[in-house]
C-alpha cells in the first residue's frame, strides 16, 4: 500500500505541503486532469495533478472544486506552479477550499514533469508489489514445511497466526465446534456474531462460498474446507485489522493446504463410518460379537459384553435432514466420550430417507439427540433401553414409537408410551377401532354418554359400587340399575376382570 505522505516524501521532486489532510490515506493512482470537474473519469483513491488551466477564478468555485474531489475520494491535489505556468503560487482561495474539504494539497515546482511524478509512483507500487510477492512465497513455503510435519494442521495454523500480527486461527465442523486452533484462548469475535451463526450462513453455499467480515475490533474469514462434496471443516481466521494482501494470500494457501488434510481426513471417516454402520447391522441381528469383529477393524472399541445399556434410535425424513441429524449425533458423542454406531441411510420411493443409530442409555446423551432432531426437521423415535444383545428390540421399538412422531411432535420415546400404559403402546388406528367397537353397544343406549361417564367412575373406583355412587351424588340403587343396563349392553358382566382392564383402555383411548 503506498500513502500519500509516502508520495509527499519522494526524494528530488521537490513536493511541498500546503495543506495537509489525511496523509495515510492509500494512493490508488496518480492522474493528471485541467477539467473543472473531472470526478466523473475518477475512482476515488487518486492524486490529482494540475496545472490551473482551466482553474476557477472566485472563491465559491474553488470551494466546489475541492468539495467535488473529497467526495469523489481523491486522497490529494497537486497543483503545478511557476512563472511560466497558470500560477506562480498556489492560489490563497485553493488553500482555504482544500482546507475547508479537508482535502491534501501540495505544490508541484515547474522543474518537476507531472510525468516524473506519475513514474515514481509506479516504480514504488512495482517495487511494493516484488516485496509482497517475495513476502507471499516465503509465507507459502513457511505454511507448506508446517503442513508436512507431524500433526500438520496444528502446525499450519500456528504458522499461520505467526504470520499474521495478533492474528488466530482455527478448525471447526459444521456445528461450530472448535477442533484444532492456533492458541489456547479463544478471541472475542469482532463482528459481534457467534462462529455458529456465522458457519450456518456460509453452509448453504458449501465449497463455493467464503465470508469476510470487519467490525471496530478487527476482521473475522472463514473458508470451507475440502476438495468435493459437503465441507465437514471450516478454516476461521480473526485477526486485530483489516487482513491485507499478503495476509489474504497466505490465507488462501492456508485453505489449500488444510483442504487436502481435511480430504485425507475425510476419506478415513468415511471407511470408519462404513465400517460402523457394518458393524450396527450386525449388533441389531442379534451377532453383537461379530460386529465387535469388525469395529476392531477401524481400532473402536467393542459393544458386547458391557454392562451399559444401550438404546436404538431411528431417524427418518428428507435425506438432507436424516444425514445432517445423524452426522450431529456422531459428532456430539466423538466429542464427549459418548459411543454411537451410526447406520447407512435407506431411501424410500417417497424420498424420505431413514437411518438407525445406537448409543448409550445415557440422559445427557438423550437430551443432546433430541435438540438435533428439533433443529433438523428430521423425526426420531427412540427405543427402550436394553442390552447390547437386545438391540433388537429396541429397535422395534424405536420403529413403532417414530410411526407415531408427527411435524409439530418430531421426536418419540418408548419410555413415554409405556409411562401412558398399554393403551399407549396400541397402534393407534388400531386402539381407535378396538375402543369404538367395545364402547359402540353402550353408546347406542339412550343416555349411552352418562353411562360411559358411569363406566369411567366404576372403574376408577376398582369396581366399588357405594364409592362410586358417592363420587357421582346418586343412589346406590340407582348406581346398580345403570350398570346392569351396560351389562345389557355389552352381553357381558362387569365382574370380568378381562372385560374391565379392555372397558379401561377404551374409555381412555375414547377420552384421548
Amino acid at each position: 500500500m503506498i500513502t500519500v505522505a509516502q508520495v509527499l516524501g519522494l526524494d528530488g521532486l521537490g513536493l511541498r505541503m500546503v495543506v495537509e489532510g489525511d496523509t495515510g490515506a492509500p494512493v490508488s493512482w496518480v492522474a493528471t486532469s485541467e477539467l473543472a470537474d473531472p470526478t466523473p473519469y475518477l475512482n476515488g483513491g487518486e492524486i490529482v495533478l494540475f496545472t490551473g488551466l482551466n482553474s476557477p477564478v472566485d472563491r465559491p468555485s474553488w470551494g466546489r472544486y475541492a468539495r467535488r474531489l473529497a467526495e469523489k475520494g481523491v486522497v490529494a491535489l497537486g497543483m503545478g506552479v511557476g512563472r511560466s505556468l497558470s500560477h506562480p503560487e498556489v492560489p490563497e482561495q485553493l488553500v482555504e477550499a482544500a482546507r475547508e474539504a479537508g482535502l491534501t494539497l501540495f505544490s508541484v515546482p515547474e522543474e518537476t514533469p507531472f510525468l516524473e511524478l506519475i513514474q515514481a509512483v509506479a516504480e514504488m507500487r512495482a517495487a511494493q508489489e516484488r516485496t509482497a510477492l517475495e513476502a507471499m512465497l516465503t509465507m507459502q513455503r513457511t505454511l507448506t514445511r508446517a503442513a508436512t510435519g507431524a500433526d500438520g494442521s496444528t502446525r499450519v495454523l500456528e504458522s499461520l497466526a505467526g504470520l499474521i500480527e495478533g492474528g488466530w486461527a482455527a478448525i471447526c465442523t459444521a456445528d461450530a465446534e472448535i477442533t484444532h486452533r492456533s492458541g489456547p484462548a479463544v478471541p472475542e469475535l469482532p463482528t459481534g456474531r457467534s462462529l455458529e451463526e456465522l458457519v450456518d450462513r456460509l453452509r448453504p453455499a458449501r465449497l463455493r462460498g467464503s465470508l469476510s467480515e470487519s467490525g471496530p475490533a478487527g476482521s473475522i474469514v472463514i473458508h470451507p474446507l475440502g476438495v468435493q462434496g459437503v465441507p465437514l471443516t471450516y478454516l476461521v481466521v480473526v485477526t486485530p485489522r483489516p487482513v491485507e494482501r499478503v495476509q489474504a494470500g497466505a490465507i488462501t494457501t492456508a485453505v489449500a493446504l488444510l483442504s487436502l488434510h481435511a480430504e485425507r481426513a475425510g476419506e478415513r471417516a468415511l471407511f470408519r463410518r462404513r465400517v460402523r454402520a457394518g458393524a450396527l447391522a450386525l449388533v441389531l441381528g442379534g451377532d453383537a460379537r461379530s460386529g465387535d469383529a469388525l469395529l476392531a477393524v477401524a481400532e473402536d472399541g467393542g459393544w458386547a459384553g458391557s454392562s451399559r445399556r444401550v438404546r436404538v434410535v431411528r431417524l427418518r425424513g428428507d435425506a438432507e435432514p436424516v444425514r445432517e441429524a445423524a452426522r450431529r449425533i456422531e459428532g456430539y458423542a466423538d466429542r464427549t466420550g459418548h459411543r454411537a454406531l451410526v447406520g447407512a441411510a435407506a431411501q424410500d420411493a417417497a424420498g424420505e430417507a431413514d437411518v438407525a443409530v445406537l448409543v448409550e442409555d445415557d440422559a445427557e446423551l438423550l437430551r443432546a439427540l433430541r435438540e438435533v432432531v428439533e433443529r433438523s426437521g428430521a423425526r426420531a423415535g427412540v427405543g427402550g433401553a436394553a442390552p447390547v444383545e437386545a438391540a433388537g428390540t429396541s429397535e422395534h421399538q424405536a420403529l413403532d414409537v417414530l410411526g407415531r412422531t408427527t411435524a409439530r411432535h418430531r421426536v418419540g420415546v418408548w419410555d413415554d408410551l409405556v409411562t401412558g400404559g398399554f393403551a399407549g403402546l396400541l397402534p393407534p388406528e388400531a386402539a381407535r377401532a378396538f375402543a369404538r367397537d367395545l364402547l359402540a353397544p353402550v353408546r347406542a343406549r339412550e343416555g349411552g354418554d352418562q353411562l360411559l361417564g358411569l363406566l369411567r367412575t366404576f372403574l376408577a373406583h376398582n369396581g366399588n359400587r357405594r364409592q362410586a355412587a358417592a363420587e357421582l351424588g346418586i343412589h346406590r340403587n340407582t348406581m346398580l340399575q345403570r350398570l346392569q343396563a351396560v351389562e345389557q349392553a355389552l352381553g357381558r358382566s362387569l365382574d370380568d376382570p378381562q372385560l374391565r382392564a379392555d372397558l379401561w383402555i377404551a374409555l381412555r383411548v375414547h377420552a384421548g
